[in-house]
């Protein structure tokens, strides 16, 4: 399995902050966006298969778990998601599947042919729950990506277009359409939670995150990757896993 610091540019450890969401930590949390679609982009392919526990709560069930490839060739749409009731009977929050949904409906208002690149979920619970930003392109040869925010209970918040120049930052010759069969997010979050669990104590890391990417290396994937950070040594680590098997990908 891949268990990993996170590194800058410049070589140097990437160091993280505590605190409220201030100005600063907004800007904080940008920065660690990049951070992790770096270290989700670095891998290439491999890995033995992990059988690890996902999240589950009492609540409302919206769909059922990854699909088998006979009822994605018959459905060929992103399978539900799973709706979580939360204990005061308030709203339902959702999965990433069940997010995905909802904001491709919004990108497809902008581009109808308008499809998942990645996306990134920071401060994701246990149970795969965060606000997400997925990007959206309507072609190979793109010349501008959607950004898409949605909150847990499946509101968009906001919605921007990146064009010109600024489409390089998002797309590469590895950029890939996400396939549809992935596992959800609350799966990816127990895979990668216990992988980091034989490596550091997680009464001593916060701030956990969720990417789903293509490698930028190989174009190989897709992959979830799990990161933490780890106080002791004021360092972001990860797990990668693999989005359509689960499989915990070993070191290069």
């Amino acid at each position: 399995m891949t268990l990993r610091k996170v590194f800058g540019l410049d070589g140097s450890s990437m160091r993280g902050d505590s605190g409220h969401w201030t100005r600063g930590r907004w800007v904080g949390a940008l920065a660690l966006t990049f951070v992790m679609l770096a270290s989700s982009a670095c891998l290439g392919p491999g890995g033995l298969v992990s059988h690890g526990p996902s999240a589950t709560k009492s609540g409302a069930l919206v769909g059922t778990g990854a699909p088998s490839a006979t009822d994605q060739a018959l459905n060929d749409d992103i399978p539900l998601g799973t709706g979580i009731a939360d204990g005061g009977g308030g709203p339902l929050s959702y999965t990433f599947r069940e997010e995905w949904r909802r904001a491709r409906a919004e990108a497809q208002k902008w581009r109808g042919g308008a499809y998942l690149i990645t996306a990134v979920g920071l401060y994701v619970n246990d149970d795969g729950l965060c606000e997400w930003t997925l990007r959206f392109i309507d072609k190979v040869d793109a010349d501008a990506v959607l950004l898409v925010d949605i909150d847990m209970w499946g509101k968009v918040t906001r919605t921007r277009e990146i064009a010109g120049d600024g489409v390089i930052s998002f797309v590469n010759k590895y950029t890939k359409r996400i396939p549809y069969a992935i596992i959800d997010s609350d799966k990816a979050v127990g895979l990668g939670k216990a992988a980091l669990a034989s490596q550091y104590p997680l009464d001593k890391t916060k701030e956990p995150s969720l990417t789903l990417d293509f490698s930028r290396v190989d174009g190989s994937g897709p992959y979830w990757t799990y990161m933490l950070f780890y106080n002791s040594t004021a360092e972001y680590v990860s797990a990668q896993i693999d989005a359509l098997t689960g499989a915990v990908t070993p070191p290069n």
